[in-house]
């Protein structure tokens, strides 16, 4: 069995028809879904790229592979989803939105060049079509700026900076012409560019022998947590700064041969990715935070990692119906009841049922952490600044 990964980084979720969306045209993902299993409660391990996207190919938590800023270093041991797959016999080709951060320290994802287009990809298909492959398609369409390709560095940070300074003015004519602009990104996302490359697998015929996974490594917001606008200072305050479910909850679609179409309404996690593919490819799979998503009778309690400028920030469980927040260095925490509260605006940590307390605190005592030198504080700054996040 073929294995395809396409990861449409910053999606929400209420912005596919599929999980409820209107006035959107998102008929291709919502197709793969109804073709598929929607997860309808699937929660990243991080609130950004870096730390959700190498928990998505190893299977552990942040504060377990300890990859928490663009500079760090994986364990050279650690299994991931591209070793296991290359180590099997199948060819493996990555596309990301630059080389120069994603999979950079990883030689066997085999990043072979942007995801800015589709050409790279669809050229590979055609070249391995008659061998089993790993194809992963990281794409920053609907990532904060929108239409502006990251590899125009000028015009890049330019359009960045215009989004920004209409959230700090607090600006509704902005804030509108900004979720516009991300609309559009969405379909456009759905209808050129997940149709075009599964519309490649139909013409190459390799559809019916091909699992493919559908998801998101974390969310956006637009500076609604922010009662002061001005503190907005960069993508960090749209994503990463924040562990609110506009952010942690993403889609996740699966579709694969002999995979019964329909709806999963228990809690899973985006760390069940790995485990997931293997068992569909008939590959074994070594110790990990995550388990299959072939078999889920119940919810899975799932903990996420914040950070701030490389170091671990804040944990949290969210087991429904409740989510708990600590933040590492004070102690203090957020709790919501998300049936009754499902915005996360009332903290009623007083309230929190015991058992999530004592596994938030059983995730701390296990964190890989490690004290960054000055040198290595400069170094994160300057890779987050370089992306337009302070």
């Amino acid at each position: 069995m073929n294995v395809l990964v396409y990861v449409s980084d910053a999606l929400r979720v209420d912005h596919l028809g599929c999980y409820g969306a209107r006035f959107l045209n998102t008929r291709t993902i919502d197709g793969l879904a109804a073709g598929g299993v929607r997860f309808d409660q699937a929660i990243s391990a991080a609130p950004w790229t870096a730390p959700s996207m190498t928990s998505m190919v190893t299977g552990l938590y942040p504060h377990h592979h300890g990859y928490l800023h663009w500079d760090a270093e994986l364990d050279p041991t650690t299994e991931t989803l591209f070793r296991a797959f290359g180590a099997h016999g199948y060819e493996v080709g990555t596309w990301v939105f630059d080389r120069t951060f994603l999979f950079r320290d990883l030689p066997e994802a085999n990043v072979l060049g942007t995801s800015e287009t589709l050409d790279g990809a669809i050229g590979w298909l055609r070249a391995n079509r008659e061998q089993p492959f790993l194809l992963f398609f990281h794409s920053w369409a609907t990532h904060m700026p929108y239409f502006v390709q990251h590899a125009e560095r000028k015009d890049w940070r330019a359009a960045k900076e215009e989004v920004i300074a209409g959230i700090q003015a607090d600006s509704a004519s902005a804030l509108e012409a900004t979720r516009e602009a991300y609309r559009q990104a969405v379909e456009r996302q759905s209808e050129e560019l997940v149709a075009s490359l599964l519309g490649e697998l139909d013409s190459l015929g390799l559809r019916e022998s091909t699992a493919i996974a559908f998801l998101s490594d974390h969310g956006e917001s637009w500076g609604e947590r922010f009662a002061d606008k001005s503190k907005v200072a960069g993508v960090y305050h749209m994503h990463g700064a924040t562990l609110h479910d506009e952010i942690v909850r993403v889609p996740l679609i699966l579709a694969a041969p002999g995979l019964e179409a329909g709806v999963v309404t228990h809690q899973v996690r985006s760390v069940d990715l790995v485990p997931t593919l293997l068992e569909l490819a008939g590959l074994p799979a070594g110790d990990m935070d995550g388990e299959s998503l072939l078999s889920v009778d119940g919810d899975r309690p799932a903990v996420i990692a914040g950070t701030d400028r490389g170091a671990l920030s804040a944990l949290a469980v969210r087991q429904p119906p409740w989510k708990l927040i600590l933040e590492v260095e004070t102690g203090e925490e957020e709790a919501y009841q998300l049936e009754t509260d499902p915005r996360e605006r009332i903290s009623r940590p007083a309230d929190v049922p015991p058992e999530l307390r004592a596994l938030v605190f059983s995730e701390l005592e296990s964190a890989e952490r490690r004290e960054l030198t000055e040198e290595e504080e400069a170094t994160v700054a300057k890779r987050l600044s370089d992306l337009g996040y302070l």
